[in-house]
């Protein structure tokens, strides 16, 4: 299966597609090596489940712990803009890929630190550094995905789909052996111990990948283009938008998805206070919230390179639906395990989906600017919804979260079916 923006690549330059070609499977390995390993350390600093744990610690009102992911996807999705700028029109991106990648490092350190601190400083204090440093890495991780999308893009010339889901399938079994150590640790050691233990892990893994970025083996991109300045990068925004509706369709339909997010970092805490349940629980949520995305992530990449990646789309929204109904049922344990299924089910087919559908509509030279509108469009929807959702619960209550997440649900299916683009490989 050969993308849309390779087969225009291969009709003007075919030279440099053979260039690629030949580096083709080098690439790819040293990709999933790269993404699998740090998918060990990004599973100890999990905002839906770690993180959380560790804040609820720190405060006792809802909306705080809310912060978590409206931290982490402030810092992810609203940078990635100013991480297309800098790549874009570039020949070559993987050195700037290494650079932030190294930043990224010292955000985690930042973490460990402030935690080892934890009974040293203040609580207020320390959660205000822990914040401090959690935007650190978040933003840092934020920025080098346009940059990390775009050699993907040009790099892994066919059989995206599949290639995504070798990527996230294998990052979610390394991330379940860091769900393993997780639980023992948390179960094994009481607060603060346990989560300084696994902070420290997921720096020391962390490490490793920046020399599989090293060892990424890059062709010059035959086109060269001026850089342009950043008021006119964005400035040029609304109009390409204007001129591209299957695009501009997309992103009202993934932005609607985003807000699928709002009950996520509520479902294993709810389980905990409301079921009684032991802490354990939250890294089996993590492990199968990583399982999830591991073996459905085969799955999506499969469907998305023979039928197309709105069906994926469909599917997930109807997955949100399902968290909300599990969360309100009187299911006990097996409920919340169900949902922690459908969420990684949902962050794999947004992990597959969301690269490959700009990759079929953006023009080849452009993947990063593209990459980057789409994700900064939908930053605020990402940052408010988790916020939103401590609100609700502080107000009102757990269930009445989960019916917005229901309705919330059933809106994202109908914008999917209706006005997502079905567009596919060939």
């Amino acid at each position: 299966m050969i993308g849309t923006d390779i087969k225009e690549l291969q009709a003007k330059y075919p030279e440099y597609i053979e260039k690629v070609g030949k580096n083709y499977w080098w690439n790819f390995v040293m990709l999933v090596l790269d993404a699998s390993i740090y998918s060990f350390s990004v599973a100890t600093l999990s905002q839906d489940t770690i993180v959380p744990y560790f804040v609820d610690k720190l405060t006792n009102f809802n909306w705080i712990i809310g912060l978590v992911p409206a931290i982490y996807y402030f810092g992810y999705f609203l940078p990635q803009l100013i991480g297309a700028y800098i790549v874009n029109g570039k020949q070559e991106r993987k050195w700037v890929i290494f650079k932030i990648a190294l930043a990224e490092r010292v955000g985690i350190f930042a973490i460990a630190i402030t935690a080892q601190y934890y009974g040293i400083l203040s609580e207020n204090l320390t959660l205000g550094l822990f914040f401090v440093a959690f935007l650190l890495y978040s933003v840092t991780n934020g920025m080098i995905s346009p940059g990390y999308a775009d050699f993907i893009s040009k790099n892994i010339i066919r059989n995206r789909g599949i290639f995504f889901g070798i990527l996230n399938g294998i990052g979610g079994l390394i991330g379940f052996g860091a769900s393993l150590v997780a639980r023992y640790l948390l179960e094994t050691y009481s607060f603060p111990e346990n989560i300084r233990a696994l902070f420290w892990i997921g720096l020391f893994s962390s490490i490793f990948s920046p020399i599989f970025i090293a060892l990424f083996r890059e062709i010059p991109f035959p086109e060269k283009q001026q850089p342009e300045p950043l008021p006119d990068f964005v400035k040029a925004i609304p109009g390409l938008i204007q001129r591209t509706p299957n695009f501009r369709n997309f992103m009202i339909s993934r932005a609607f998805l985003g807000l699928g997010v709002i009950g996520n970092s509520f479902y294993a805490l709810y389980a905990i206070d409301f079921l009684s349940l032991e802490v354990g629980i939250l890294a089996t949520f993590t492990m199968i919230i990583l399982m999830s995305r591991s073996f459905i992530g085969f799955v999506w990449g499969w469907v998305g390179d023979q039928f197309g990646y709105r069906i994926i789309y469909i599917i997930a929204s109807i997955m949100v639906i399902a968290m909300g109904i599990l969360a309100i049922l009187p299911l006990e344990e097996i409920g919340f395990y169900v949902i922690a299924f459908c969420i990684g089910s949902v962050y794999a087919a947004i992990a597959i989906a969301d690269a490959n559908m700009v990759f079929e509509i953006a023009p080849a030279a452009e993947t990063s600017r593209f990459i980057g509108i789409l994700n900064t469009f939908v930053a605020p929807v990402m940052i408010l919804a988790p916020l939103l959702g401590g609100v609700l619960v502080d107000i009102f209550s757990h269930h009445f979260l989960f019916v917005t997440v229901i309705v919330i649900g059933v809106f994202s299916t109908l914008l999917a079916i209706r006005i997502m683009p079905n567009l596919k490989q060939k």
